[in-house]
């Protein structure tokens, strides 16, 4: 080994460690605002995706009327979450059923109101009906137009259905427009 690359103890700076501690003491401690800046830099985009995941759920909630006339099957969605939505913005009201006889026939009527529940101007769609059994089953379906087929804001109609000879078994009436399940009434 050769001697004259190991430097003597008298030769080594031995101030050295002694610089580094002094540096070490002297140092700036981390500020505290340091450590909530930094949790603040990483927080922010957490908070911005709660604000847009907040907004985005009022507006699917506040606009499903919107988004069911584009969307229909959307329907079947919200009513899992338990909100009702009236994508057609018409309402059966006072809906009544019963059996006159005519001559020597059994004639049921059907009697009701449609109330147009928009703002504006809304058109009315077929009305379906049914008449169902004691078991909930459908004996027999038939459609019958609108006695008018738009409705100004607001606007309410009467309707009357008629059916020559009802199955003698109907234990109630379901109303409802054609083609939408929303709008269902049943008429005992």
């Amino acid at each position: 080994m050769r001697n004259d690359l190991v430097k003597p103890r008298s030769q080594v700076d031995s101030s050295f460690p002694q610089k580094m501690d002094e540096a070490r003491l002297w140092r700036e401690p981390p500020r505290e605002s340091d450590f909530v800046d930094k949790r603040r830099e990483n927080l922010l985009p957490v908070i911005a995706a709660i604000i847009a995941i907040v907004f985005g759920a009022m507006a699917l909630i506040g606009m499903r009327e919107r988004i069911v006339r584009v969307l229909p099957v959307a329907t079947a969605l919200y009513s899992a979450m338990g909100l009702k939505v009236d994508a057609i913005g018409l309402d059966l009201r006072g809906v009544t059923s019963k059996i006159v006889t005519e001559g020597q026939r059994k004639v049921l009527t059907v009697e009701g109101e449609i109330v147009n529940l928009r703002r504006s101007a809304n058109r009315v769609p077929p009305m379906a009906l049914a008449v169902r059994g004691p078991d909930g089953r459908e004996r027999y379906a038939w459609t019958a137009a609108a006695p008018k087929m738009r409705l100004s804001p607001g606007e309410s109609v009467q309707f009357r259905a008629r059916l020559a000879s009802p199955p003698a078994d109907g234990a109630d009436v379901l109303v409802r427009f054609a083609g939408l399940d929303e709008a269902e009434k049943s008429v005992r």
